[in-house]
């Protein structure tokens, strides 16, 4: 029976249309879930999806197939064929050529082919400390990873493979406690369950009695979930080149400006040693790095293959896959580069503020101004005198991520990876300290 790459190399050679591409994304996913400190559910999945892009005159239509078959791989790229020869007008730009890409070492043979037995015995130590506390401990771990391969007519031969645990928990309290923690990492035996839960664990207890406090502006703390967020939320606003050309990037007319701290250094590198790396975006074109703010001052956006052309560029290695191309390009490993202030200096610069662990429910309010609202959850402490006081009932943030930038005092030395248990992609961070934040309405408990 022909191998798969036998039948990919057919399909490039019948070539049905002046240019194709093929982009097989397999995936491999064991998941573990428990709440109230038992296992409830174990699942697994593996899947793969080959999109074809089909290029005529110009013009290019998509299709994608689970049927990794002959057949299933030839009425794929006819269907596309199709589709691209129905289009009214050309794409306005062309599928990249071959490119030599870095090696990454990400993958992990332990990591793969994790079994339910051991992430059953990691969940038992996350679990432990607060199952004797009686607190309810629920989350999930995830083992297994991503493998990529794109072929072209052009000459593309890109293939990566990655491994990924991914554990995430929130631990309740008895009364009004809850805490989050999370973990991230291409190798299973980085996992320390007992650390990463007992971060949780220690919020969860620590906010048990929670006060109200009045909403209105307050120096803060945010801890890595919540800057991962709030970065997150103003890459989808304004750090690709879609976002300038549509006019709705707060980029637009300001690059080479000061807009943020000087302390704040933000890219987006796939390469970064500490991340879930990828060398090629769903194009085939190499990743680079790509700097947003350098020392405060806005210097760039990413690109894929369309945006390029229609800027005058070259593509920065960012094009995501086929089905998300109405959202294309986008950065996925953000980097905000780390500072210099231990955890007790950046508290200490409050004297009447709130550390945040992080937000949840965020939404766009005006992209052009990075406006957003979101909510605190799973930990929010009022700290005087640099010391935590008491924990506060949740608020409501409506904020500028470009004012809340601009008003950064000081960087933690530390970074960690976020990215909520998903998929591709990560966002490595540091907790910040930012003069003034603007809590707007309390979340009430029902």
């Amino acid at each position: 029976m022909p191998s798969l790459e036998g039948l990919l190399e057919k399909a490039v050679r019948e070539r049905v249309a002046d240019e194709l591409e093929f982009i097989l994304i397999r995936g491999r996913e064991e998941l573990t879930r428990f709440t109230y400190g038992h296992i409830h559910q174990n699942v697994a999945e593996e899947d793969a999806v080959l999109f074809v892009r089909a290029w005529v005159e110009g013009k290019t239509g998509v299709a994608q197939t689970n049927d990794l078959s002959w057949e299933g791989i030839k009425r794929a790229a006819k269907e596309a064929a199709n589709l691209a020869k129905s289009q009214t007008k050309p794409a306005g730009y062309e599928p990249p050529g071959p490119a030599a890409y870095p090696k990454v070492a990400a993958f992990d043979e332990a990591t793969w082919n994790a079994s339910p037995a051991l992430r059953a015995e990691l969940v038992r130590r996350a679990v432990a400390e607060a199952n004797k506390l009686e607190f309810n401990a629920s989350g999930s771990l995830a083992t297994g990873g991503e493998e990529i391969w794109i072929r072209t007519t052009r000459g593309v031969d890109a293939r990566f493979r990655v491994s990924s645990v991914r554990f995430v928990t929130v631990i309740l309290g008895k009364e009004a406690g809850s805490g989050y923690a999370e973990f991230t990492s291409t190798r299973i035996g980085e996992f320390s369950p007992e650390e990463v839960a007992g971060r949780a664990l220690s919020k969860a207890a620590r906010s048990e009695k929670r006060i109200k406090l009045e909403p209105g502006e307050y120096p803060v703390v945010l801890e890595e979930p919540a800057v991962a967020t709030l970065l997150g939320m103003l890459a989808s606003m304004g750090f690709s080149a879609r976002a300038v050309l549509e006019n709705r990037s707060f980029f637009c007319g300001r690059f080479g400006e000061k807009m943020v701290s000087e302390l704040v250094t933000v890219y987006d590198d796939a390469l970064h040693p500490k991340t879930i790396p990828m060398p090629f975006d769903f194009e085939g074109v190499p990743k680079t790095r790509v700097y947003f703010f350098r020392s405060g001052v806005a210097e760039g956006v990413v690109h894929d293959s369309r945006t390029a052309k229609l800027m005058g560029t070259k593509s920065t290695g960012h094009a995501l896959p086929p089905a998300a191309a109405g959202f294309s390009p986008m950065p996925m490993h953000l980097v905000m580069e780390a500072g210099t202030a231990t955890d007790e200096e950046l508290l200490s610069g409050l004297s009447r503020g709130l550390l945040v662990t992080r937000f949840h429910y965020a939404r766009t309010v005006d992209p052009v101004r990075g406006i957003m609202t979101m909510m605190t959850r799973d930990g929010t402490f009022l700290v005087e005198e640099g010391k935590i006081v008491a924990a506060v009932e949740d608020l409501r943030v409506t904020e500028s991520g470009l004012r809340a930038l601009s008003l950064v005092e000081a960087v933690g030395k530390e970074q960690a990876l976020i990215t909520g248990g998903e998929a591709f992609g990560a966002t490595l961070v540091p907790k910040l300290r930012i003069k003034k934040f603007a809590f707007t309405g309390r979340t009430e408990r029902i």
